[in-house]
């Protein structure tokens, strides 16, 4: 795969592609994530198009300290990169606040977007709320491995012990050590101003392109509902929905066929027309 940065407005932002020159498809992470979220499952999208993976500011390897992190910065940066990197509309798959950035980039930017899977993003304004309160536990681990092992005098060997119980546990751990505090502090202290231009209601009808939602099992943590997903299709006008029973909100990790059997024939479709 291709590594390289580019350079947003204010920030470098870290990329991967793969070999393919054309029929591209973008993916986009969650909050405190990377773009290793969606490793295992590349392999499968490149058979059917040049796939790139970011890391969003103050993400992974992009970069942090900018002080600028509310939900207009990222879309920012992704029309950006899909301008100036990209340089055709991609298939987007957003997975939580990446398929945030997702609506608002098709709602703002049809020209800019062939098609968009949205992958247990919030549809509810609360649920979102909720889901941003909920990533307090994860403050303290964030930026610096030994700082949080000295403040809360916890071993590497307990440490390493919850990993090797938990393959996903593993992933945030190092997920939100590479994310920038300040990412956390947007999105819980300032819920408000971070979030302020996500009215979903107004957003999703203005949808012209494909869409395709993924719903995760509410019972294991998914946190897309029954009734949020039959609102979500009342107001995209050209929408399909899949509820992935045996996986929560990080569908594409916990099952990884199920979410390639949804995706792929989505994808096939657009790209080959």
């Amino acid at each position: 795969m291709f590594e390289n940065y580019f350079q947003a407005k204010d920030v470098r932002l870290y990329y991967v592609k793969t070999t393919l020159e054309d029929s591209p498809i973008l993916l986009l992470h969650g909050g405190i994530s990377r773009w290793e979220a969606f490793e295992t499952i590349i392999p499968e999208l490149e058979k059917h198009g040049c796939v790139y993976a970011l890391d969003l500011r103050g993400h992974g390897k992009s970069d942090k300290d900018i002080g600028k992190y509310c939900l207009n910065d990222y879309v920012e940066d992704v029309v950006q990169f899909i301008k100036e990197i990209i340089s055709e509309p991609p298939v987007i798959f957003g997975h939580s606040l990446g398929g945030m950035i997702g609506i608002q980039i098709a709602a703002y930017y049809p020209e800019l977007v062939k098609g968009l899977i949205i992958g247990e993003s919030p549809i509810n304004l609360e649920v979102l709320r909720e889901s941003s309160k909920s990533l307090a536990k994860w403050k303290r681990f964030s930026g610096n491995y030994l700082a949080f092992k000295d403040e809360n005098r916890i071993g590497e060997d307990k440490i390493k012990q919850g990993k090797e119980e938990n393959a996903l546990m593993e992933f945030m751990i190092k997920s939100v050590m590479l994310t920038d505090s300040d990412v956390l502090t947007a999105m819980i202290d300032q819920f408000e101003h971070t979030f302020m231009n996500y009215d979903i209601e107004i957003l999703l009808q203005m949808i012209k392109c494909p869409v395709l939602l993924l719903q995760g099992n509410p019972d294991l943590q998914g946190i897309i509902s029954d009734e949020d997903a039959k609102l979500a299709l009342r107001l995209i006008p050209n929408a399909k929905h899949i509820k992935l029973k045996n996986a929560g909100h990080t569908l594409h990790i916990e099952d990884k066929k199920a979410t390639l059997d949804a995706i792929i024939p989505f994808v096939k479709e657009l790209l080959e027309q």
